[in-house]
């Protein structure tokens, strides 16, 4: 027992490190990270700026998460303890990815992004299954089901977005031409789809956290849209056609009934 519960402190304490330090290194070197990526000439499918003021937003969801899955009496939790090593994973990619990207380690930033994506992927299929079919705490649904959800779709949109950025940095397609277009046009479905399946299968978790993660992938897409219409047509189109997938996939069974006890506690 007390080793089982050394690992939990542990868990607990890798999560709010990994919180602290994404957000310190990404406040410490945003200055850095704004210059490198100014110095890129734009992918034809970088979204307006507006849409990364979500930042702050998943910052202090994720400080949020932290401090709720460090408090002792969720130091036994058997869905903490599944999801735990994942989101402290994700935190301290994130907070490499803000060291690498001004050091311009531009491959080791990617894959901090393909990293981060694969623990919330994980972390989020746990959610889903752990919470099937019974209700869930309103800790769940607003302190764990939340941040995971925003974080998890804004990293699925930026994924797409830097694979296609980064392809043109060195060079594996045209810059602004058609290749470019092609692979960011491929990309975003491949997005699209991805985000819907990930909608569909976490329908069985808390509400709050499929619509947190469907939204955030709608603004990160809307904002290619509002950035790319008079540049290019083809990213532009695939946006727009994974826009609708998504939102079909969120609202076409929006109405599903939660347990119970859910209703009941919300």
């Amino acid at each position: 027992m007390g080793t089982k519960n050394g690992g939990d402190l542990i868990r607990q304490v890798a999560n709010v490190v990994g919180a602290l330090f994404q957000v310190g290194t990404t406040a410490v070197a945003s200055g850095a990270i704004q210059e490198v990526t100014d110095e890129g000439t734009g992918s034809l499918v970088e979204p307006a700026l507006y849409a990364f003021t979500i930042w702050p937003l998943i910052f202090a969801l994720s400080l949020a998460y932290a401090a709720y899955q460090a408090l002792p009496v969720n130091r036994e939790d058997p869905l903490l303890r599944r999801i735990g090593p994942f989101t402290a994973g994700a935190f301290a990619c994130t907070g490499l990815w803000s060291i690498f990207v001004p050091a311009r380690q531009l491959v080791l930033a990617q894959a901090m992004l393909v990293i981060i994506l694969v623990c919330l992927a994980i972390a989020n299929l746990r959610l889903a299954h752990d919470t099937r079919g019974r209700a869930s705490s309103m800790g769940e649904r607003w302190l764990v089901a939340l941040p995971l959800g925003l974080f998890f779709g804004w990293i699925t949109a930026a994924n797409a977005v830097s694979l296609t950025s980064e392809a043109g940095r060195f060079g594996l397609v045209n810059s602004g031409g058609t290749s470019e277009a092609l692979l960011g046009a491929v990309l975003l479905l491949l997005g699209g789809i991805l985000a819907t399946a990930v909608v569909l299968i976490s329908k069985a978790g808390p509400a709050q956290g499929y619509i947190a993660y469907a939204a955030t992938v709608l603004w990160a897409l809307v904002a290619v849209v509002v950035n790319q219409y008079d540049a290019s047509a083809l990213t532009t189109g695939a946006a727009l056609l994974a826009v609708a997938t998504v939102a079909l996939a969120l609202f076409g069974r929006f109405s599903h009934k939660r347990p119970p006890r859910e209703r009941s506690r919300s």
